[in-house]
């Protein structure tokens, strides 16, 4: 029987890392303006569905946690709890319920999952499934019936996990970037990737990185889809928006076609271990990642006054961060909820000073995916 096309890229994500650490593990937080805040007991209750026909996860480490405000829980702080955390739920995932001293009806569902297993817009997903699970009772992850409409084979795809390693010196606090946040009105992804185009310039980078998603099924809440689909800064700087996006869909059309062709798992692992070598080897790169507009995803759908998305955050791990960091380098990442853009940066380096300066990438607006 063929192996479907979605399950070779969820077999190419996770045999592009030979093993998982600390620095792959991904955290991500959405946060929700609801009647009443959920207890762990539901919490509890809910994720059982996820765990039903899953053959990536088996259990998880549930926590509470409280703050007295949203800002005591910032995007920088992120690294410092996954780092706390991490020697309990290395072997599996962490799902925190989040709540503040100053709001009782904000709900927060916090994460921190293996990168090959999960990415920023997987996580987006398991996040809305656990708040409709919470508020219908019901299973809104679907998880076998997922599996079944993309012609996933649960059973295979157990068998391409990596192993998890604990970290004896205990996982890093700090991350190797600063962020920059705002907030401002979407715009179209052709005056997106200008913007993007202008930070590349600003920050002196070889290559456009960009960050995309293969599986945007909302269906199937699991699994790592990320690409990695390199735009040379000469194609860049010569380009419209509309252009570089041709030219990285072509790219990402390439890379499907050679994905296509592999059928044994020593080609997947061969293939892997290129795909992070050539990740790690090229120079000097703007990674740009865009969810664009998800507002057919925030909670309204179902029993909107028991449970509606107000804020979704979310830093890449430290092992995709590191490649970030150097002078001519960075990261620009952006979501869309109900016609308000969230925009997140990486802070750019002075190559002469040495010093944190404000970042070109931290006041472009979002896009409205095409």
């Amino acid at each position: 029987m063929p192996i479907s096309i979605a399950d070779k890229v969820l077999r190419l994500s996770m045999t592009t890392f030979p093993f998982i650490d600390a620095s792959q593990f991904f955290p991500a937080l959405s946060t929700y303006k609801v009647d009443r805040i959920f207890d762990l007991t539901e919490f509890e209750e809910a994720m059982k569905h996820f765990f039903r026909g899953n053959p990536l996860f088996s259990k998880c480490h549930l926590v509470e946690l409280t703050f007295d405000s949203p800002e005591d829980f910032p995007l920088s702080s992120f690294q410092a709890l996954l780092a706390e955390k991490y020697e309990s739920y290395y072997d599996s995932f962490l799902v925190a319920s989040v709540t503040y001293r100053s709001d009782p009806h904000l709900q927060g569902i916090f994460t921190c999952v293996p990168f090959p297993l999960q990415d920023g817009y997987k996580c987006f997903h398991l996040h809305q499934a656990l708040m409709k699970t919470l508020k219908t009772k019901q299973d809104g992850f679907q998880i076998a019936q997922g599996l079944a409409e993309l012609g996933i084979r649960s059973d295979e795809l157990a068998d391409f996990v990596p192993p998890v390693e604990a970290a004896p010196s205990g996982a890093s606090k700090e991350l190797p970037v600063s962020f920059t946040e705002n907030s401002g009105s979407p715009v179209k992804i052709g005056s997106f990737l200008e913007r993007m185009r202008g930070d590349l310039v600003e920050r002196d980078s070889e290559n456009m990185l960009i960050l995309k998603n293969s599986l945007y099924s909302p269906k199937l809440p699991l699994g790592n889809s990320l690409q990695f689909l390199t735009v040379p800064r000469g194609v860049v700087t010569q380009s419209t928006g509309i252009q570089i996006r041709d030219y990285y869909r072509a790219e990402e059309q390439r890379h499907m076609d050679v994905l296509s062709r592999i059928e044994l798992r020593n080609e997947f692992i061969e293939a892997g271990r290129a795909r992070i070598g050539n990740l790690i080897a090229t120079p000097n790169v703007f990674c740009v990642n865009n969810y664009g507009n998800v507002s057919a995803h925030d909670g309204t759908d179902v029993q909107a006054d028991h449970g509606t998305l107000m804020r979704y955050e979310w830093h890449m791990p430290t092992i995709v961060l590191g490649i970030t960091a150097g002078e001519r380098s960075g990261l620009s990442w952006t979501i869309t909820v109900r016609d308000k853009a969230f925009n997140f940066a990486t802070v750019a380096r002075t190559s002469s000073q040495g010093d944190i300066v404000g970042a070109a990438a931290g006041t472009s607006p979002a896009a409205s995916v095409a």
